[in-house]
């Protein structure tokens, strides 16, 4: 009996052992995408049926037996099922096993079960290739900001997928080198760019071809390099030679300029020159010209401070066929970095307060510190371990600038991954490790280490730039705090269509450029504990079916379409291939198409005109195109800029997922592909400072009531001065005194040279002994070229006077009262709650506060700031409006319009810094300090599933489409009602949706009308706002024109008085020509309008060397204008021909 009983108990102990034997429940091999080099990478999908509990997911692991590549743990967590994407090392070849085991490093020992042979993979070779060339020739890029390089474009066949790395071999002797490049096309990689570079060198260079050979070495391409011309002949000739800073000098990094600028005279110049330093890897850096004829030119070249140890050198060199020939002597700098003291002292324990409104808890830090503009605040508990730069004024409270306490307030979070939470101030330095302190916090939260689930994602087709994408996710224990989607597009609770932050349905649209790395979108979510999981290109989400994340419709369609070639051209032509713009703007039309193309696709023509602004050329100022019937291609109209150096223009084309730039098209089109300006006399240079000196001196003894600053001279021919602002800062004082200067306000002088007094009021009895300088500057011209400081690849307007004593203006203040006491916050209120799933007009939140100083009193120019925080949102702030400032005692206001969805499953945290007296001492409140004075300090949030519409699509009288955008209109189309109200007496009418999503709605069955309606939208009896629709009136005049305008540069002369400089088009639509365009613009600042005649009473018409615009042409001209958006074409009147 007893060995009966021993058996059993065995037997027992073996069953509960294989009981807990983890089992797998599907298995999915991966359809690669690129053929290997020397082995296949297949990422395996696994899905894991493990009994035995363990405490965290990555305890365990499964790991590649037979190829010994790697491990993973688990992307998702259901139950007992853990789901593994597993990368193997399988060698080429066909039925390669493959072998895998688990570890659960829970126990001790480690249990570890093995998959042997579990499966085989078949690692298909590289097949054979051959390689045709697009063209006889080698296109070199400007090299200008960037390597430079050629490009020779080839079309491989062969190819069912993309080609490894090391697939082909691309010959060249030294100094040269080679690298390759896919281009996809279609539904197959067939073209590749090859793409030559230069070492930096000084040896000779000799004539070569580039051959091209797989890895047999078969030669598969044998090209003449003819990127480099012959010596030039004449030589080059450099009349002048200036460098800045100057030779020797030592500089501050980030503090004037960060590159050494090189400007000189050449006559004829017929070769290639740049910049050369020790750091650059290939030749870069080729000079710009900027003012003259090609022959006789000036040119400007830069070699950045980045990635490059003091003593920085670099000089001018010419490249050519037989090498690189230095141009004088190296130009050496001594460049420090920006140094400061980094003090972290008298750091208290953090401070713990309940919040009953909000139904937080607070927490609180506060220490004594000195000033650094890259001071950080890190929490650990932040679910995104997100750093905060603590920007002036925030955080900073009793004291002055340059040394003050930092106090700051966040919210408790209910959950957290670990019970060891910190919050870290830090102070960094370009020297050294910098300074930090942590704080230990006791959040109290409840210890939660459950991974997020994504149940599944839609994508849904707005156009071939726009997808809809729609995200089911879940976490039931501390709820979801926040999405990431493809290129980091956040997403929040505040995109909830349906459900809430524990479960529910996400949307958000996405827009993207091309189709390189986006052929499905990625999601990573993070719960409030801080747990988080990312899914990518080829990871599925959770389920056995292994689902995988949709690919985007626009990759989708090109891919199947069998006909699509966006890379062979139907036609391509420009309405002029030669223009001229010596006396002023060009306008010009491309018209272009490509085999298997969509007329719906959106064409933009994007100009790179500013040379020295590279930062301009942002895809946001590409000018839009469309489909043109009697064409049968796309054209975009646009304008080249007068005065742009002669030569051929650089420009790229976007029609979306599809990019092109001017070098492909030389490639594919030829000299079809060339437009080329011609300038009498070119100027791409921004005008500069040629007088400056410190006004009354560099150094004032402040006994009376006086001003200071400096008198300069702009000089800017031919284009002329448009604009400028300057933003003068001290020690004590960061808010800027900003000052606008236009040639309206100018002492003396016309566009082309003008003198201006920049000046700033400084009272005796108040003011600060302290060092006044010029932070930061931008000086336009007419034509957009803007000279910048602090400059880095930018001219800096102030480069020839880097080394001026008057750069820095002193103040001594005898006579100053004595007051080093900050000022006080004396009553401060808002609203204890709102409504942020409401329509806009109903989500202002108003504070209404006072500041007290008994001593210098409170300064009427720095205008107190109030903070909004919220869990993973964004934090909003916004400056306060002075209502009065009497007796010590100022009293401000301040409404935010908060975002929709804002602070939902969070409330809200409010402070309030930047509390300024006359002596410039500063203060401020965190959310705790707000409460312990006894002042609302949080508000909460409420969040219905009320329906919101926020705006809708344009629609003209004759049309019958409108898209509705809005929040909250759910996942079930048939409990949606869409109603349009005519305003005729028959009330709300019911109307068909032709498309449906969550923030959505489209309509193809509206009545034209020309009068205004309303629509509103019925979401499961809930009844959203109701939005008024004012058509376009279109009429039967043959006569029809389009204003597009764009802002080219804003600035602020105050916190009160914002100002932008636009460019505006007038477009002729019709058929008709258009003559005495006439209109009234109102608030035109300081008379800057140009391009246009003014009549008086703001009204102007068209010049009278530009009365006319025929059919398809337009014209543009330029204003500036107080305020934040365009000005409206009022009261327009011209004559239809």
């Amino acid at each position: 009996m007893k060995l009966i009983s021993i058996i059993f108990s065995l037997f027992l102990i073996i069953n509960l052992v294989f009981s807990t034997d983890p089992t797998i429940v599907s298995f999915r091999k991966p359809v690669e995408k690129v053929y290997p080099s020397e082995y296949c990478l297949p990422s395996f999908t696994i899905l894991i049926n493990y009994p035995d509990p363990i405490q965290y997911n990555y305890q365990l692991g499964l790991y590649d037996r037979s190829g010994g590549y790697g491990g993973s743990m688990p992307s998702a967590v259901n139950g007992t099922l853990y789901l593994f994407t597993l990368t193997h090392k399988v060698p080429i070849g066909k039925n390669q096993p493959v072998s895998l085991y688990i570890q659960d490093t829970s126990k001790n020992p480690w249990f570890t079960f093995d998959f042997n042979n579990y499966t085989t993979y078949d690692c298909d070779p590289l097949p054979p290739v051959t390689m045709k060339s697009k063209q006889n020739t080698w296109i070199k890029t400007s090299g200008q900001y960037s390597n430079l390089i050629w490009y020779h474009m080839v079309e491989v066949s062969g190819l069912d997928k993309s080609a490894p790395y090391d697939a082909f071999t691309c010959n060249v002797p030294k100094p040269f080198i080679c690298m390759f490049q896919e281009f996809l096309n279609g539904p197959k990689p067939i073209n590749f760019y090859f793409q030559v570079g230069i070492y930096t060198t000084d040896v000779n260079f000799a004539p070569f071809n580039v051959t091209v050979t797989d890895k047999l070495g078969k030669v598969l391409l044998n090209s003449l390099f003819d990127g480099l011309s012959a010596p030039a002949n004449p030589p080059v000739s450099i009349r002048s030679l200036e460098n800045y800073p100057i030779n020797g000098s030592t500089v501050t990094k980030n503090e004037m300029v960060n590159d050494a600028m090189y400007i000189m005279n050449i006559i004829n110049k017929n070769a290639l020159c740049g910049i050369s330093s020790p750091k650059d890897f290939l030749i870069s850096n080729i000079l710009i010209p900027v003012l003259g004829t090609p022959a006789n030119a000036s040119y400007i070249g830069f070699s950045s401070f980045n990635y490059q140890n003091s003593p920085i050198k670099s000089h001018v060199q010419i490249i050519d066929s037989q090498g690189t020939k230095r141009i004088g002597i190296d130009n050496v700098l001594f460049v420090n970095p920006k140094s400061y003291d980094n003090v972290i002292e008298n750091v208290q324990n953090a401070t713990y307060v309940k919040s009953s409104n909000i139904n937080k808890t607070l927490i609180n830090i506060k220490a004594d510190v000195s000033f650094n503009p890259k001071a950080t605040l890190t929490s650990s508990f932040s679910t995104s371990l997100y750093q905060t730069v603590l920007a002036y004024p925030y955080g900073y409270s009793n004291g002055t600038v340059k040394y003050h306490s930092v106090s700051l307030s966040s919210a408790s979070p209910e959950y957290s991954t670990s019970s060891n939470s910190y919050i870290i101030l830090g102070s960094p330095s370009e020297i050294g490790s910098g300074n930090s302190s942590l704080i230990t916090v006791n959040p109290n939260s409840t210890i939660e280490t459950k991974i997020p689930q994504l149940l599944k994602v839609e994508t849904v087709f707005l156009s071939y730039e726009k997808v809809l994408t729609r995200v089911f996710a879940k976490d039931v224990d501390s709820g979801i705090s926040f999405l990431y989607l493809s290129n980091l597009n956040k997403v929040s609770s505040a995109d909830l269509v349906y459900g809430d932050n524990f479960n529910g349905v996400y949307e958000s649209v996405e827009t993207f450029t091309t189709m390189y790395g986006n052929e499905r979108p990625t999601v990573s979510i993070y719960d409030n504990a801080g747990n988080n999981i990312q899914y990518n290109n080829m990871q599925p989400t959770f389920d056995t079916s292994f689902n995988m994340i949709p690919e985007y419709p626009a990759y989708t369609m090109i891919k199947n379409q069998a006909n699509l070639d966006p890379y062979t051209f139907t036609g391509f032509e420009f309405k002029y291939n030669d223009v001229d713009v010596s006396n002023g703007p060009f306008n010009n039309t491309l018209c272009m198409n490509f085999a298997g193309s969509n007329k719906t696709m959106t064409p933009r023509f994007l100009q790179f005109s500013l040379a020295l602004n590279p930062e301009k050329a942002s895809l946001d100022n590409a000018t839009p195109g469309s489909w043109d019937e009697v064409k049968g291609m796309f054209c975009m109209d646009f304008q080249i800029p007068a005065r742009i150096f002669t030569g051929e223009y650089t420009y790229a084309v976007l029609i979306p997922p599809f990019v092109y730039d001017s070098y492909y098209f030389a490639i594919s089109v030829g000299s079809k592909a060339q437009l080329r300006v011609n300038s009498g006399f070119a100027d791409q240079m921004p005008p500069i400072i040629t007088e400056f000196s410190s006004y009354p001196s560099n150094a004032v003894n402040v006994t009376q009531d006086t001003v200071v600053g400096w008198n300069i001279r702009i000089e800017d021919s031919p284009n002329g001065l448009a604009s400028g602002e300057f933003n003068i800062t001290s020690d004590f004082d960061l808010e800027p005194y900003r000052i606008k200067i236009t040639p309206a306000n100018a002492v003396s002088g016309d566009i082309f040279s003008s003198t201006y007094q920049l000046r700033i009021p400084i009272k005796a009895n108040t003011c600060r002994s302290q060092s006044f300088r010029i932070s930061s500057a931008s000086i336009t011209d007419t034509m957009g070229h803007t000279s910048v400081l602090p400059s880095s690849g930018n001219v800096n307007p102030l480069y020839k006077f880097l080394e001026s004593p008057h750069l820095v203006l002193n103040i001594t203040c005898p006579q100053a009262i004595i007051d080093n006491t900050p000022p006080s916050l004396i009553s401060f209120s808002t609203v204890s709650s709102i409504e942020v799933g409401a329509y806009k007009d109903f989500r202002n939140v108003t504070f209404t506060f006072k500041t007290s100083d008994s001593g210098s009193g409170i300064s009427s120019r720095h205008n107190p700031k109030i903070y909004l925080s919220s869990g993973e949102f964004d934090q909003i702030s916004k400056i306060s409006t002075l209502v009065s400032n009497v007796n010590g005692v100022a009293t401000y206001t301040c409404t935010i319009e908060l975002p929709y969805g804002y602070g939902s499953y969070n409330g809200i945290l409010v402070s309030i810094y930047g509390i300024v007296d006359n002596k410039l001492n500063i203060n401020g409140y965190s959310s705790v300090d707000l409460q312990q004075l006894g002042f609302q300090n949080t508000i909460k949030v409420l969040y219905s599933d009320v329906p919101v519409l926020d705006y809708t699509s344009s629609i003209k009288s004759t049309e019958s489409s409108l898209t509705i955008y809005g929040h909250k209109f759910g996942i079930d189309r048939s409990k949606v009602t869409l109603q349009v109200d005519y305003m005729k007496g028959q009330g709300w009418k019911n109307t068909t949706i032709s498309f449906f999503s969550g923030i959505i709605l489209m309509t193809d069955n509206i009545t034209p009308t020309s009068t205004p309606f309303y629509v509103r939208v019925i979401v499961d009896g809930k009844i959203s706002n109701q939005l008024l629709v004012v058509p376009i009136i279109v009429g039967d005049s043959p006569c029809s024109y389009e204003v597009i305008q764009s802002i080219v540069a804003t600035w602020i002369d105050s916190e009160k008085y914002p100002y932008l400089q636009a460019s505006i088009t007038i477009k002729n639509t019709g058929t008709r020509p258009i003559k005495a365009f006439s209109f009234i613009i109102e608030k035109i600042a300081y008379g800057q309008i140009w391009g246009v005649d003014a009549n008086g009473n703001n009204r102007y018409t068209l010049p009278s060397y530009n009365l006319i615009i025929n059919p398809r042409d337009q014209y543009s001209f330029g204003y500036i204008i107080q305020g934040t958006t365009v000005a409206d074409l009022k009261q327009v009147t011209y004559t239809c021909l």
